[in-house]
């Protein structure tokens, strides 16, 4: 498994970096119950992951790149949609392809690729997990790519097109776009393309 730069900063400094880069949407991001989450999730969940959920929501980037919420919220009925059905994902994925550690992964994102985002929770702060990306239509340990840097740390390389050989070139746009699970649900079935060359105003 190859590990790819360093970085780190606490949630608001890691996401007000984000938002230089990609518009955050005009409505804001989902309400979470983190009290119930902490329940849920009892190894807890890094700030910056706590941070994107309040300023940009379950999402995708890009029409490429999901991130998914601690808890069903766009699709309701949707379990394999958020984290604990990413890490199920994530930790079988991680057995079956030769992982070293396949029950240290915490599913947060994928791609239309059925690649797959992870934490590598090693430590009991979840401030320090770094990141593992799968790459699906990669073979063998270099399927796994580690990097040195919390999730939103990677979201920027990725819009910075900094991950080698993981990202999409074919985008009718310039920059990098997000758009919430919930406007694409909105907007399905009504002819309105949201990755056009223009983003719908507001």
């Amino acid at each position: 498994m190859a590990a790819v730069g360093s970085g780190g900063g606490d949630g608001r400094r890691a996401v007000d970096g984000l938002k230089a880069l990609v518009a955050a949407p005009s409505g804001g991001g989902i309400s979470v119950d983190w009290g119930r989450v902490a329940i849920e999730y009892d190894h807890g969940l890094p700030d910056d992951y706590k941070e994107f959920m309040e300023i940009y929501g379950e999402g995708v980037f890009d029409n490429f790149l999901s991130v998914v919420p601690p808890m069903p919220e766009a699709y309701p009925n949707d379990l394999s949609a958020t984290v604990k059905g990413l890490t199920d994902d994530a930790q079988f994925t991680g057995e079956e392809e030769g992982f070293s550690d396949p029950e240290l992964l915490i599913g947060w994102g994928s791609t239309t690729d059925s690649d797959l985002l992870c934490w590598y929770a090693d430590g009991d702060d979840p401030n320090d997990w770094t990141t593992v990306l799968w790459r699906r239509h990669w073979s063998g340990t270099e399927a796994w790519m580690q990097f040195d840097c919390g999730m939103v740390d990677l979201l920027c390389r990725y819009v910075r097109q900094e991950i080698p050989q993981f990202w999409i070139s074919d985008l009718r746009y310039s920059g990098s776009r997000f758009n919430r699970s919930c406007d694409i649900r909105r907007y399905r079935g009504t002819g309105t393309d949201l990755w056009g060359p223009e983003p719908l105003a507001g």
